[in-house]
C-alpha cells in the first residue's frame, strides 16, 4: 500500500472541485495500472452497490479505461434488506447501460446467518461467496471494491481491539484477488467527487444503524479519537502502509504482449524477477552474467511502477524492455518502424504484419473473441468501401467514443499509454483512407456498432510472439476475397 493518502483527511470544501476529482482518478489510475499492472487485455469485476463509494470508484475506473486501463464487469449483489434495493439495483444497471459496461446482479434470499455470525456478517458471507463465484466465471484478473481511506482507519482500529501480530496491517491495496484502488483517498473526497460528477447515489440507511459493530467505531470511537488527537487518521494510515509486506517482484509471461520488433530479441519467462531472468542471461555469455543491485532495483522499480514501456541498460550491451511487468532482452534499443504504403484488406482475410497477424471477418456479437488476440468490432462497411491497414500518419485524427471529440492519433496513442518505442508502427485500419479501429486500443466512435446489430466486423491482431524472429519487411497476404462477400 502507497504510504500516503492522496489528501489529509481535511473536510472537501478546502479542495476545489475539479482537483479533487483529478486526485482520485489518478489514485485509481496509479493502483489500478501502475501498481496492480492492469492494462486493457486484462478484466476487472466492480463490485458496485450503488453507494458513493463504489459509484465513485466505477466513474474513476471510466476515466482509468480511457487512458489504457482495464475492461470491467459491474457485479452488485441486492441484500434484499430495505424495500428500495430492487431500485437501486436498476439504478446501477441504468449507469452500466449508459456507460457501455456488463452487468450482472444477483438478488440474495433472506441471509441466514451460520452459527456464531451476526447479521452483518452473513451478509458479507453471502456478498463475498457471489463475487468470488461470478469473478470466477468470468475470468476476471481482480474483483475491484470501493473501500476507501477512512474504512482503512476503521479496519485496523478494529483489528487493534482484537490483537495479533499483523493488526496494523489493515486492508491490502492488492491481494492478487482484491483490488481496493480507493484505499488512499478520504470519505471527505469521495463524496465531494460524487457530487461534482452528479453521480446517481444511494445511502444504505444499514450504515448508521449502531446495530452494527463498525458504525459505532465509525461514529462514536473515530469522532472522539479526532478529538484527543487531531491528524490521528493520517498517521494510523501511514502505520498501516508501513506494516503491509513488501510486494515480490514477478515477472509477467509476454504472451499476447506486444514488445519492440528486433531479431535478436528473446523473452524472460514468468516467475519471480531474479530466478526467471538469470538463466536468460547466462545463456548469452559470461559478459552477461552478472547484474549489479543498481541494475536490479532498477528493474525492480520498473516491475512495480507498471510504466508504458521502459529500457534499462544491463552490462554487456544488452538492454531489457519492461512492459505490462513482462521484460524482454535486446541488444540494443529498438524502435518499430512505420511503413509508407498501406496495404489493402478484404473479408474476410489474414494478413502477416511484421508486428503481428492481422484477422478480419464478419460475425456475430455474441461470439467470443480469440482470447489470445486483441480484437475490436467495428460496423460492417459497405460493399464498395476500401479497407487497408498502414500505420499513423501527421494529422491522422480519430473521434473518440469517450467525449465524441476528434483527437489527434499521435496524441491518443500516448494517452492509451502505447509505448515511444510502438507507436511509429503501430497498424492504423482505415476504411476510404480515414482512421476507424487501432486494433486493441480504440475504434472510432463514427463506426462503433450499435446495439442491436446482428453482424459486425471484427478485427483482431495477434502480436508476434517471442522469442521468434520477426518478418524482415514485407507483408504476405491470403488470397484476397472480394469486397462483394462483406454482403453475403
Amino acid at each position: 500500500m502507497p504510504r500516503h493518502a492522496v489528501g489529509s483527511g481535511a473536510p472537501a470544501k478546502r479542495d476545489p472541485s475539479r482537483r479533487v476529482v483529478r486526485r482520485v482518478r489518478d489514485a485509481v489510475y496509479r493502483t489500478t495500472v501502475r501498481t496492480a499492472g492492469m492494462t486493457a487485455r486484462d478484466l476487472v469485476a466492480v463490485a458496485v452497490s450503488g453507494g458513493p463509494d463504489s459509484m465513485v470508484l466505477l466513474d474513476a475506473l471510466l476515466a482509468a479505461r480511457e487512458r489504457g486501463g482495464p475492461a470491467l464487469h459491474v457485479l452488485h449483489f441486492d441484500h434484499a434488506w430495505h424495500e428500495h434495493s430492487a431500485a437501486v439495483a436498476r439504478g446501477v444497471q441504468d449507469a452500466c447501460r449508459a456507460n457501455g459496461v456488463a452487468f450482472t446482479s444477483e438478488r440474495a434470499a433472506r441471509p441466514m446467518p451460520d452459527r456464531g455470525e451476526s447479521r452483518e456478517m452473513a451478509a458479507r458471507r453471502l456478498r463475498h461467496e457471489f463475487l468470488r463465484r461470478v469473478g470466477a466465471q468470468l475470468g476476471v484478473a481482480r474483483v475491484a471494491t470501493g473501500h476507501q481511506a477512512d474504512d482503512q482507519v476503521e479496519t485496523i482500529l478494529m483489528n487493534l481491539a482484537r490483537g495479533g501480530p499483523d493488526a496494523l496491517q489493515g486492508m491490502r491495496v492488492d491481494d492478487g484477488r482484491t483490488l481496493r484502488p480507493l484505499l488512499t483517498v478520504w470519505r471527505s473526497q469521495v463524496e465531494t467527487y460524487a457530487a461534482v460528477r452528479s453521480l446517481p447515489t444511494h445511502h444504505d440507511p444499514a450504515n448508521q444503524s449502531p446495530e452494527f459493530r463498525r458504525n459505532r467505531v465509525r461514529h462514536e470511537l473515530i469522532p472522539l479519537f479526532d478529538e484527543i488527537y487531531p491528524g490521528f487518521r493520517n498517521a494510523l494510515l501511514r502505520s498501516g502502509a508501513l506494516a503491509a509486506p513488501a510486494a515480490e517482484h514477478l515477472v509477467r509471461s509476454t504472451r499476447g504482449i506486444r514488445m519492440p520488433l528486433a531479431p535478436d530479441r528473446c523473452a524472460v519467462p514468468a516467475g519471480r524477477l531474479r530466478r526467471a531472468l538469470n538463466p536468460v542471461l547466462r545463456s548469452g555469455g559470461p559478459s552477461s552474467r552478472q547484474l549489479g543491485e543498481s541494475h536490479w532495483r532498477a528493474l525492480e522499480l520498473a516491475l512495480a511502477d507498471n510504466t508504458a514501456g521502459r529500457w534499462i541498460q544491463l552490462p554487456g550491451d544488452r538492454w531489457a524492455y519492461v512492459r505490462d511487468r513482462a521484460i524482454a532482452l535486446y541488444g540494443g534499443r529498438v524502435s518499430d518502424p512505420s511503413w509508407p504504403e498501406p496495404v489493402e484488406l478484404s473479408v474476410p482475410s489474414t494478413v502477416e504484419l511484421a508486428v503481428g497477424r492481422l484477422t478480419l471477418r464478419v460475425r456475430s456479437p455474441a461470439e467470443t473473441p480469440d482470447d489470445s488476440s486483441d480484437s475490436e468490432a467495428i460496423i460492417v462497411p459497405s460493399a464498395d468501401a476500401r479497407l487497408a491497414v498502414r500505420t499513423p500518419r501527421p494529422g491522422d485524427q480519430l473521434r473518440s467514443p469517450a467525449d465524441g471529440r476528434h483527437h489527434d492519433l499521435a496524441r491518443l496513442l500516448r494517452r492509451r499509454r502505447v509505448p515511444a518505442a510502438l507507436r511509429a508502427g503501430t497498424p492504423v485500419v482505415t476504411v476510404n483512407d480515414r482512421p476507424v479501429c487501432l486494433p486493441g486500443i480504440v475504434v472510432d466512435a463514427d463506426h462503433q456498432p450499435p446495439p442491436g446489430d446482428d453482424r459486425i466486423l471484427a478485427i483482431s491482431i495477434r502480436w508476434t510472439p517471442l522469442p521468434s524472429a520477426n518478418a524482415l519487411g514485407g507483408f504476405t497476404t491470403e488470397p484476397p476475397a472480394d469486397l462483394r462477400t462483406l454482403n453475403a
